[in-house]
């Protein structure tokens, strides 16, 4: 009897670790765009934003609705993931129903947010979403994205593979500086998807049922307009956004009872009568943050000229220092190192100042990438589109193709020029782009080359030459893609 029993009891152990594996296997798995920054960056840029946000906003120095506050959102964050940042949450005493998150865990919940929730979870949700950005490094991702569209192609190799050569300080200064950045506060579709889905899966590791996220979400479309809920505007909820959450909320599993507390929270809502009625938006003087300073790119009357030497035929070998990559490159061609990963090939006279502006006009860049950084490329692609796992080297492909585009938007795909190769035992990928680069008036071909390595990054090869020359450097492009060689750990 006593082993039947112990048999059973073993069974339905089994079986519950059984479960929660299939359960965590199921969750959604969501990738984080690429970033120039380090998690150190991202606190050091959130302690000096947030010094800056607290002179142009009316916090609500209120300790026990602060500590009320701060309760719920520690609870969460030991179960944010990402970096181990250290998590701060404020009150603002402002009505508009809106929240929002600093890079590094500076966390701020509007006043009309605690009013407006019926129950603890439905403020968890909020706080959760906003731990999700942070979590996932939105604020510099999307200021890493905002430097490299201003940065051009000609910087690309020293960018892509994550050195940031210019500084970050510099980075945040050319998108528009610290304090309330529209680019730590405005996301796209995508990354607010994002913070959906990770909010959700926060809410349940950390006890509280997703469904709350959901009623809050609900509850702002009913709500009155004349509270300006611009939670709703900077985050917006169509139906499918719901969806998404209740398809994700299908395979969590809620770790206990989900706290509702509100009593607690009326006693909350109680205090928080006793300061009057809180300010809208539309009553506070807010200090615009500085506007980005695009650097634009100055039209040349007529081409420049190219005056460069013939490739080689002699071929030399490049070796990444950290091995990750070797490549054949012409003997008469000289080698720009950028950081660990990337580097620049081009011959005398190949890169120059155009108009105060570097610009490459024949050369190459090869260099790491990690995707995704733009989502939209991907509509229609192998994975559906989006930034989660199983990422195929099309798709990847794809995003690369769509950041040097953001960089250099003149560039267009050339039709048919997609194929797949193969080098040195594995499968490269490569396609051409073309266009006038209005800062040297010459009509210039990009051809991307990437190979993709176990932890579905990439390998790529920019190489760049005027159109009417592509011809005549086709031998050098195929020698070098045949003769790139790979590691293929990790990277």
């Amino acid at each position: 009897m006593q082993r039947t029993q112990l048999a059973r009891r073993t069974i339905a152990l089994v079986t519950v670790l059984l479960l929660s594996a299939g359960i965590a296997d199921a969750q959604t798995k969501i990738k984080a765009g690429f970033n120039l920054f380090s998690p150190q960056d991202d606190v050091n840029v959130g302690q000096q934003s947030s010094v800056q946000a607290e002179r142009q906003l009316p916090m609500l120095n209120d300790a026990q609705t602060n500590a009320y506050l701060n309760r719920i959102g520690q609870r969460l964050a030991a179960n944010a993931g990402g970096p181990q940042f250290q998590y701060h949450f404020r009150v603002v005493n402002q009505s508009d129903i809106n929240a929002f998150a600093l890079p590094g865990g500076f966390v701020y919940v509007n006043r009309g947010v605690i009013d407006t929730a019926s129950n603890e979870g439905e403020l968890a949700g909020v706080v959760a979403h906003e731990i999700s950005h942070v979590a996932l490094r939105h604020g510099t991702h999307q200021a890493s994205k905002a430097y490299l569209a201003q940065a051009g192609i000609s910087i690309l190799g020293g960018l892509l593979g994550g050195h940031v050569g210019a500084g970050a300080a510099q980075i945040i200064n050319t998108v528009g500086g610290i304090g309330l950045n529209a680019v730590f506060l405005k996301y796209s579709r995508d990354l607010e998807t994002q913070a959906d889905i990770r909010g959700a899966q926060i809410m349940a590791a950390s006890g509280y049922n997703p469904s709350n996220m959901v009623s809050f979400f609900q509850k702002l479309e009913r709500v009155d307009t004349s509270k300006k809920t611009n939670w709703m505007s900077d985050h917006p909820a169509p139906p499918d956004r719901i969806a998404r959450i209740q398809q994700e909320q299908r395979v969590l599993r809620v770790s206990g009872n989900a706290p509702q507390n509100v009593a607690e929270l009326q006693g909350v809502q109680g205090r928080l009568r006793g300061y009057g009625a809180a300010p809208s938006a539309g009553q506070i003087a807010r200090q615009s943050a500085a506007p980005s300073q695009s650097r634009g790119r100055a039209a040349s009357p007529t081409p420049v000229t190219v005056n460069v030497p013939a490739p080689s035929t002699q071929m030399k070998t490049f070796v990444n220092p950290t091995r990750l990559y070797s490549v054949s490159i012409p003997a008469n061609w000289q080698v720009y190192q950028q950081g660990n990963t990337g580097a620049t090939f081009a011959p005398q006279g190949g890169i120059g100042t155009v108009n105060g502006q570097s610009d490459m006009v024949v050369g190459a860049i090869i260099n790491h990438y990690d995707p995704f950084g733009n989502a939209n490329s991907l509509q229609g692609s192998s994975s559906g589109g989006g930034y989660y796992g199983n990422i195929s080297v099309q798709d990847a492909t794809n995003d690369l193709i769509a950041t040097v585009q953001r960089s250099s938007p003149y560039l267009q795909v050339v039709s048919g020029s997609q194929r797949q190769m193969r080098v040195n035992g594995g499968t490269a990928l490569s396609a051409a782009l073309r266009g006038r680069d209005p800062n040297t008036g010459l009509d210039e071909r990009i051809t991307v080359v990437t190979r993709q390595l176990s932890d579905e990054h990439l390998v790529y090869i920019l190489f760049i030459t005027p159109e009417r020359d592509a011809s005549r450097y086709a031998n050098v492009l195929n020698t070098m893609a045949s003769s790139l060689q790979i590691s293929n750990a990790a990277h």
